[in-house]
C-alpha cells in the first residue's frame, strides 16, 4: 500500500478553516507506514521499500503490539539545537542498512515515529471508514511508547497555523471530517499548509552532481557582508547550500553563464562549512536567484533551502532587501 497525498492550499500560508476540517501539525521527516507482523514491527517508505534495519529504536518501541495492525505515520528526529523535528535531523538516518551503523545513530540521536492513521486493524482494512471512525480506533491502541508519539487532532485552524509558525515548524496539515483514506492518491481531502518564506540571494559557488565535473547539483549562495563596499570588494556571507529546484533546461541555462563567471578563490566570508566545499566551483557574485526556505538558524543559514527562480532584475548588492515575486 502507498499512503495517501495531500493537495497544497488554496491560498498560501492559510488553511482551510470550517467545521469540516481538522488540523494537524505538518511534521518534517520521512513519510512511512508501519506494520505490526509476526511480533514485530515492519517499516515501508513511501515507495514500498522495506526500510526497517534503519531505525531499532522503532522497532523496539513496538513490542507487545498485537498483529495485523498497519500505521500511516511521519519519521522524524529533533535538531540538537532547537529541539524541532526537522528532515535535516532525520536526513543521516534514511538510507542506512546496515544494521550495527543504525544502533550506533540511534543511540546519538533517535529517530520518533509520529502517527496519525490506523490503515488495518487485526488485518481488516480500515481505509474504507472515515477519518474520524479510524481515529477514535487508533485512540485506543496502545502508542505510549519509547520513540512513537500519537499525532494530535486541533479544531482551531488559526490557533495551529500560529502555533506551528511560532515554534519554527514545518507547517499545518488539514484533514476533512468524514474522508475515507485512498492509498497512493493525492486527494483534496488532505490539504498541506507549510510554513515557509522566500528571499532573494547571491550565487558564489556551484557544487557538480555526485559522479559528474560538470552537471550542476547544488549552489552556495549568500548576501552581501558589506553593501557599502560590496561594488570594490564583492564579499558574501553564506546562507544555504541549495540542491533542489528548477527545470533542467533552466539548470542548463544556469550552467552557462557560472562557467563564464568561474573565480580560483571563494566570494564567502567565512567559507561555507561542508565536504561538499571541496568539490565547489567558485564564481563572481554577480546572479542573483529567489530562494523559499522553511525557518532560519540561529546564525541565519536557510533550513531546506529550494531554488525557485532566476532574479536578473536585482542587482548583487540589492538581494537582501529586494522584493520577492
Amino acid at each position: 500500500m502507498r499512503p495517501m497525498l495531500a493537495t497544497p492550499t488554496a491560498t498560501p500560508g492559510v488553511p482551510p478553516s470550517g467545521d469540516e476540517w481538522v488540523h494537524e501539525v505538518k511534521w518534517d521527516g520521512v513519510r512511512a507506514l508501519a506494520e505490526t507482523v509476526d511480533g514485530g514491527l515492519r517499516i515501508y517508505n513511501r515507495n514500498q521499500a522495506d526500510v526497517t534495519v534503519a531505525y531499532p529504536e522503532i522497532v523496539a518501541g513496538a513490542v507487545g503490539l498485537p498483529d495485523g495492525l498497519l500505521f500511516d505515520c511521519e519519521i522524524t528526529a529533533l535538531d540538537p539545537t532547537t529541539g524541532i523535528p526537522t528532515l535535516q535531523a532525520i536526513a543521516p538516518r534514511i538510507h542506512v542498512s546496515n544494521a550495527k551503523k543504525a544502533a550506533k545513530l540511534a543511540a546519538e540521536r533517535p529517530a520518533l515515529l509520529v502517527v496519525f492513521d490506523l490503515l488495518r486493524e487485526g488485518g481488516a482494512d480500515l481505509t474504507g471508514l472515515p477519518l474520524e471512525e479510524r481515529r477514535r480506533r487508533l485512540a485506543l491502541v496502545d502508542l505510549d511508547r519509547p520513540c512513537w508519539h500519537l499525532s494530535d487532532v486541533f479544531d482551531d485552524a488559526e490557533a495551529i497555523t500560529q502555533f506551528t509558525a511560532d515554534a519554527g515548524m514545518e507547517g499545518v496539515m488539514s484533514k476533512r471530517r468524514g474522508s475515507r483514506y485512498q492509498p497512493g492518491h493525492r486527494s483534496p481531502d488532505w490539504v498541506k499548509t507549510p510554513h515557509r518564506r522566500e528571499v532573494v540571494a547571491v550565487i558564489g559557488g556551484w557544487v557538480p552532481q555526485a559522479g559528474t565535473d560538470n552537471v550542476l547539483g547544488a549552489l552556495w549562495v549568500g548576501h552581501a557582508t558589506d553593501e557599502a563596499t560590496f561594488d570594490a570588494d564583492p564579499v558574501l556571507y553564506p546562507l544555504a547550500r541549495v540542491g533542489s529546484g528548477l527545470k533542467s533546461k533552466e539548470r542548463d541555462a544556469l550552467m552557462t553563464v557560472l562557467r563564464g563567471l568561474a573565480r580560483d578563490t571563494a566570494p564567502f566570508q567565512p567559507l561555507p562549512e561542508g565536504p561538499e566545499v571541496r568539490r565547489t566551483h567558485w564564481v563572481e557574485p554577480m546572479v542573483c536567484v529567489q530562494i523559499r526556505y522553511l525557518s532560519t538558524s540561529k546564525g541565519g543559514a536557510l533550513r531546506q533551502p529550494v531554488l525557485r527562480k532566476l532574479r536578473p532584475d536585482v542587482s548583487p548588492v540589492e538581494a537582501s532587501t529586494a522584493p520577492v515575486v
